[in-house]
């Protein structure tokens, strides 16, 4: 039944603090204990109580899971109106406002402790609306003050505060019984000095042309953690290399005004512009590369069909902290000929195959045919090149975006990646072609090792292919087992599998 709106009126009291320090409640909770007064002693009934703690009612970006409660009870005819401190604590947006207009047809009651607006007049619609806009406009100029504050310690080189970033001097993180006003410890000199150098070595690497991935799982795999003690992910990392600051820049609304004070730049402004550049180029989706070492190449021993790398999140993860995962053959819409049976660990079946091809293409009996699938030119050569077809590629990448991004934003992420364009194509004019093109692999372990260090994953893959081209699993003889003794390295197993692999 709706709620009346003549005798006895159920009001709904709404409460809300912009910010309070430490999550505070205090202030919320004497706005409820005032508005609940002036309901009853204006004649009503408190109905539903709601109370949105430390969130905004201007920024578009915060939802308030409680006004929007609220709205529905309002809109539904539950309660006869709204009791708010005053109308900035309603919200600060007229199209919120305009959403009790609307309702002005039921007889909403709009209750402030200041007075009251009766929407069924004109004149109650016309002050409730003035209301609104001095509220909405109140706003507008504390965001104005906010951010001309902002420009000005961003002009001198000040922060603006927040939690510290990677590199970054700051507070440590507050030990579990800490509380507001207790003493606090910067981050020592030494651990800012190791943070630093892992900056530089990732910008030199990922510059070099190894894969996000693979740095993400050596950081972990070393221990190396983010400022929160988490583990990284890609978009952590790439976040964290991306940010302004690791190049001692200060950014306000995305331009460049000004360095840090007294902060020591962990990389150049120019390596910075040729990340940042990198990444931009980079198109949308899954990334490159492949994320487990032997899928699409191990075959299942059972029906031939390829065993496919997926992580085990149900499971606990590696001593090292990584995520568990396995290699399977699976049996769904997207791998129809996949029996379902045959799987094993990921990290097992890694090292085991590693250990393999090592021997394998170690063999002297091997050593021609290695060192001619191996041929290559000068390592400095090798690395011109491969830097050029990458950034090329993100060249024309960010040229697919000049519809969405506009000429000027695509100019200014396209001038470092031509500048070092042309300045690598000079340089490779003036390197000679090898005298001998086949350059045999001496030392397979050290190939693989090195390749592995980089994350390197299609040269492990290409090596792989070289020396196992028919490499199997055969499916386990009871659950759990996870034995090497199962690989079939040279496929015997696959002239009995009727499955995909003699159609591949």
């Amino acid at each position: 039944m709706s709620a009346s709106v003549s005798d006895k009126p159920i009001m709904d009291v709404y409460a809300r603090l912009s910010f309070a320090q430490g999550g505070d409640t205090i202030n919320v909770d004497d706005q409820v204990e005032w508005c609940s007064e002036a309901v009853v002693e204006r004649g009503g009934t408190v109905g539903a109580v709601f109370k949105d703690n430390s969130l905004s009612a201007w920024d578009p970006k915060v939802v308030r899971p409680e006004w929007n409660q609220l709205m529905h009870r309002l809109e539904a005819g539950v309660s006869s109106g709204v009791m708010v401190l005053d109308l900035t604590r309603f919200s600060r947006k007229v199209m919120e406002g305009e959403r009790l207009v609307d309702l002005s047809s039921r007889g909403v009651l709009v209750w402030s402790l200041s007075g009251t607006y009766d929407l069924t007049t004109a004149d109650g619609r016309r002050h409730f609306r003035e209301d609104m806009v001095t509220a909405a406009g109140e706003s507008d100029k504390i965001s104005e003050r906010t951010k001309r504050g902002k420009l000005r310690r961003a002009k001198k080189g000040r922060v603006h505060g927040g939690q510290r970033s990677f590199g970054m001097p700051g507070w440590a993180p507050a030990p579990a019984e800490w509380e507001p006003g207790d003493y606090r410890e910067r981050v020592s000199e030494e651990k800012l000095a190791a943070e630093r150098a892992v900056i530089s070595e990732c910008y030199r690497r990922l510059l070099a042309g190894e894969s996000l991935s693979g740095l993400v799982r050596e950081l972990n795999g070393r221990g190396i953690r983010t400022v929160e003690g988490s583990l990284w992910r890609r978009h952590t990392l790439a976040r964290s290399l991306r940010r302004p600051a690791i190049a001692g820049l200060l950014q306000h609304n995305g331009a460049i005004v000004g360095a840090l004070a007294d902060v020591e730049p962990a990389v150049n402004r120019e390596d910075w512009e040729r990340l940042c550049a990198l990444f931009d180029g980079r198109k949308l989706g899954r990334p490159p590369g492949h994320k487990h070492l032997l899928a699409g190449i191990v075959r299942c021993g059972g029906c031939g069909a390829a065993l496919q790398g997926t992580y085990r999140s149900n499971l606990p993860p590696y001593p090292d902290g990584t995520r568990k995962r396995e290699y399977r053959c699976r049996r769904n819409a997207d791998h129809p000929h996949g029996c379902g049976k045959t799987y094993m660990d990921g990290k097992v079946a890694d090292a085991a195959v590693a250990d393999a091809v090592k021997a394998r293409l170690g063999d002297p009996r091997h050593a021609d045919q290695v060192a001619r699938r191996l041929a290559r030119f000068t390592k400095r050569r090798e690395k011109l090149n491969a830097e050029i077809g990458r950034l090329n590629e993100s060249a024309d990448s960010l040229a697919e975006k000049t519809a969405a991004w506009g000429t000027e934003r695509v100019d200014k992420a396209m001038a470092p990646i031509l500048e070092r364009l042309d300045r690598l194509t000079a340089e490779l004019a003036t390197l000679d072609e090898p005298t001998d093109p086949v350059a045999a692999a001496t030392d397979i372990a050290d190939d693989w090792d090195r390749a592995a260090e980089h994350g390197d994953f299609d040269t492990m893959r290409a090596m792989i292919r070289r020396a196992f081209p028919r490499l199997t699993l055969r499916p386990p003889a009871r659950w759990g087992d996870h034995s090497v003794t199962r690989f079939d390295w040279d496929g015997a197993t696959l002239a009995r599998s009727p499955g995909e692999f003699s159609a591949r």
